[in-house]
């Protein structure tokens, strides 16, 4: 039988059709890209665009079935590489946490999409850690937020002793263990099948530049999933907002989505049965179809 991830196939190596793009952004270089958007601002005035911001140790591929379809659909759409990730600066950077990554997100938004593109709103869409980073961002309900979409996600990661007594000796393990850790993560990502993760390939290493998450951003942020909590920002949010989970999800179980939608005021959740925390790249279809529908009734 076909797989749902199949049928939508999200081969990031064949997707040729692109412009590179860097936006210096809080003082590094920030790499997107974008599809559906029109050179002229006065064109792109009062539309709304999407934005699609991935989670820790990926890189903007994670999300690749979504940039399709919303490329289909004929929608204005962004994604971007987060800082020590994917082809944004690495280097010369000591701050990878959470906080100054949605600063990098808020500015991107500001920038970027509202005043060098003219876009006057945006759906903003976030995969796991990348879930938090939108939170925070939506969290002071800035105008030019329309919509939240959150997918495998949580309001906070652990909230107890033990727990980030236990990451805190992970955080030390991978950074000793990294290469070795970093790399058994191939063997997971197969199950998907590897053309899902462009990571590892060696077509996508030119230039100097890889895919592969920063050594330093990686570690940072196991050390940020333990002390990160927005359980009493979220409670105040008034944009309509989406939260899909995926039903077998290990790495944000179900619960930890539950509770986001009892925080946020007039929020939908969304389980889908037979997927893990990859609903991105496991559920293509229905999770494009969930959204589609999401958008068209909020």
């Amino acid at each position: 039988m076909e797989r749902e991830s199949d049928q939508i196939h999200p081969n990031a190596s064949e997707f040729e059709d692109y412009e590179e793009n860097y936006a210096d952004i809080n003082g590094i270089q920030i790499y997107y890209e974008y599809k559906n958007v029109q050179p002229e601002i006065k064109e792109n005035t009062k539309k709304s665009a999407v934005l699609l911001v991935h989670g820790w140790t990926a890189n903007r591929f994670r999300l690749h079935p979504l940039y399709l379809h919303f490329i289909e659909k004929e929608t204005p759409v962004f994604r971007l590489d987060l800082r020590g990730c994917g082809w944004s600066q690495k280097q010369a950077i000591n701050d990878f946490s959470i906080l100054k990554m949605a600063e990098d997100v808020e500015l991107f938004i500001k920038e970027i999409m509202v005043k060098k593109f003219g876009f006057s709103s945006v759906i903003l869409i976030g995969h796991s850690m990348g879930g938090n980073i939108c939170m925070k961002v939506a969290s002071t309900n800035p105008s030019y937020i329309n919509t939240l979409i959150l997918l495998s996600s949580s309001a906070y990661w652990t909230g107890n002793f033990f727990g980030k007594f236990k990451l805190f000796l992970y955080r030390i393990y991978y950074r000793i263990n990294f290469w070795n850790r970093y790399n058994g993560k191939k063997k997971g990502h197969s199950v998907h099948g590897l053309e899902h993760f462009p990571m590892w390939s060696r077509k996508y290493n030119t230039g100097g530049r890889t895919l592969f998450t920063d050594k330093e951003a990686t570690i940072q942020g196991i050390k940020e999933i333990g002390s990160f909590d927005i359980r009493k920002e979220i409670k105040t949010l008034k944009i309509p907002t989406l939260i899909v989970v995926g039903y077998e999800d290990t790495d944000a179980p179900p619960k930890l989505s539950e509770e986001i939608h009892e925080l946020i005021p007039n929020s939908t959740l969304v389980i889908i049965p037979g997927v893990n925390h990859d609903v991105v790249i496991g559920k293509p279809k229905t999770l494009a179809k969930t959204i589609e529908n999401f958008l068209e009734n909020s």
